[in-house]
């Protein structure tokens, strides 16, 4: 299976495109707040160079789309 996401920004604000949509999230190298391409908040807190990271969803869960 092949899925398509794109990512592209400058300085602390990136966008993130997908088959589902467009999402954005602003932040330094710890911690993001950003809303995802299906429409979710979130914030996240990482470690970088680590791919360790958590994140809490702010709304509650969105039924899958048909």
């Amino acid at each position: 299976m092949f899925r398509f996401r794109k990512t592209f920004g400058r300085g602390p604000l990136r966008f993130t495109a997908t088959k589902r949509g467009v999402g954005w999230r602003i932040g330094g190298r710890f911690a993001h707040f950003g809303v995802s391409p299906d429409g979710r908040r979130y914030v996240s807190l990482g470690i970088p160079g680590t791919g360790l990271y958590w994140i809490k969803y702010l709304d509650p869960a969105k039924p899958d789309r048909p």
